[in-house]
């Protein structure tokens, strides 16, 4: 005794050749959906807006400094209703002393009072926090 499968009785010979395919579709759409709104959420997260922070860093005696600088920032919402999870980013302190850096606009944002902190590491070994 054989038993007929979907092939056998037409499904495939193009008698329901069009149910198939709504049926096939119909199947693949929740993984569809899925990697579409990872997607999405994979670029609001990283589109948040950024501002340039530039300065001159100096010593305690006057001249330019060089080193790093590491910024670290709690988790806040932007004024614009952006998400910012905590984190922290470093940058070179460049000739003469150049700084610039890339962060998220804290003005009016939530929790009110939302600042960054600022750890500079000197070449010359000082360490100093704003």
């Amino acid at each position: 005794m054989r038993f007929k499968s979907w092939f056998d009785e037409g499904l495939y010979q193009g008698k329901y050749k069009g149910w198939v395919l709504v049926h096939l579709l119909l199947l693949t759409m929740p993984g569809l959906v899925t990697v579409v709104n990872r997607a999405a959420w994979a670029q609001s997260a990283s589109a948040v807006a950024t501002t340039r922070v530039s300065d001159t860093v100096y010593r305690a005696d006057g001249t330019a400094a060089s080193g790093t600088v590491i910024v670290s920032w709690g988790a806040f919402t932007t004024a614009r209703g952006q998400t910012v999870p905590n984190g922290s980013t470093s940058a070179a302190i460049g000739a003469g002393g150049l700084l610039s850096v890339q962060l998220a606009s804290n003005a009016g944002a939530t929790p009110m009072g939302s600042y960054y902190t600022a750890v500079y590491h000197l070449n010359d070994g000082s360490v100093s926090r704003e």
